[in-house]
């Protein structure tokens, strides 16, 4: 009788620890996920650019400033343009533009705009060109003028991606 128990709760034991044994099932099933990226680029704030002429002054004068930033998605390629004034609706912009001389000093300048790239998904630092020609007289009835009331003064710079 000893071993008959010995037996049986070996056998229950198996029984138990067997795997497999359940009335609990189971299924899978696969899905994807799909995403839809916008790309986009954004522009920084652009620093003023600054000519220092002389009054009729024997060469060309080169602006300073102009800095400004594009963050671009990764693998986007994009263009600068240039739009005198900042009013008009935006069109895709010149790569180079002469505005009319400002109305206070008067001066004559061409600006021209980056050359454009393709993003990386990090900030990008370029910056906006200008020139004065020589030889421009001005308007000043003083020892030394600004432009800081000119009404058209300010111009657009437009990313084209």
């Amino acid at each position: 009788m000893k071993m008959r128990k010995y037996v049986l709760t070996a056998v229950l034991s198996a029984a138990v620890l067997t795997p497999g044994v359940s009335s609990a099932q189971s299924t899978s099933g696969t899905f994807n996920v799909n995403i839809t990226l916008t790309s986009a680029c954004t522009l920084s704030a652009i620093t003023a650019l600054d000519f220092a002429y002389t009054s009729n002054q024997a060469g060309v004068q080169a602006a300073t400033g102009g800095g400004l930033t594009v963050n671009c998605t990764n693998t986007l390629p994009y263009t600068f343009g240039l739009q005198a004034g900042s009013g008009a609706a935006v069109p895709p912009g010149a790569a180079s533009i002469s505005p009319p001389a400002d109305n206070v000093v008067n001066l004559l300048y061409t600006l021209t705009a980056p050359a454009g790239a393709t993003g990386n998904g990090t900030p990008q630092g370029t910056s906006i060109t200008g020139s004065m020609a020589a030889l421009q007289a001005g308007t000043c009835g003083v020892a030394s003028c600004t432009n800081a009331a000119a009404t058209n003064r300010t111009h657009t710079l437009i990313v084209n991606f």
